[in-house]
C-alpha cells in the first residue's frame, strides 16, 4: 500500500493523502477511520477559525463580544447535538464502542462545515443589514 501511494505521489503531484480515505468509514480499520475522522475535525476546525477571524475584523467591539459568545454557545450545541445523534451518553464516555469517536467526529466535522458557511455569509451580510440576502 505504502509503495503505491509513493509511486502515485510522484507521478500524480497533485494527488491527496492515501493514507486518509474520503469517507471515514471506508477505513480499513477503526483506528484509522478514527484518525481520519481526526485529521477532518482539524481540518474544518481550520476553516472555521479562519472564517471567524474574518468576521471579527468587520465587527465592532460588541460585535466582536457577541461572536465569541455565540462561538462558546455553538461549540456546546454542537457537541451536544452530536451525541444526540449518535446516541453518545456524554456522562459515559467509553460509551458506545470503538466506533463512537469516528462517529462523533464525522459530525463535528459536518456540523463546523455548515457554520463555517454561516460565518462566512455573516460577512457578506452583517448583522442589521435586512437588505441583505443570505
Amino acid at each position: 500500500m505504502r509503495r503505491t501511494c509513493l509511486a502515485l505521489l510522484v507521478l500524480w503531484p497533485t494527488a491527496g493523502s492515501c493514507e486518509t480515505p474520503a469517507l471515514c468509514a471506508d477505513a480499513p480499520n477503526q483506528a484509522d477511520g478514527t484518525l481520519c475522522a481526526r485529521r477532518k475535525l482539524q481540518a474544518a476546525e481550520a476553516d472555521l477559525s479562519r472564517a471567524e477571524a474574518a468576521l471579527r475584523d468587520r465587527l465592532d467591539p460588541v460585535g466582536r463580544r457577541n461572536l465569541e459568545r455565540a462561538q462558546q454557545a455553538w461549540r456546546l450545541f454542537r457537541d451536544c447535538e452530536c451525541d444526540l445523534e449518535t446516541g453518545h451518553d456524554a456522562d459515559h464516555p467509553e460509551s458506545g464502542g470503538t466506533i463512537m469517536p469516528m462517529l462523533l467526529g464525522e459530525c463535528a466535522v459536518t456540523l463546523t462545515a455548515r457554520r463555517t458557511r454561516d460565518l462566512t455569509d455573516q460577512r457578506a451580510c452583517p448583522g442589521g443589514d435586512l437588505s441583505c440576502e443570505r
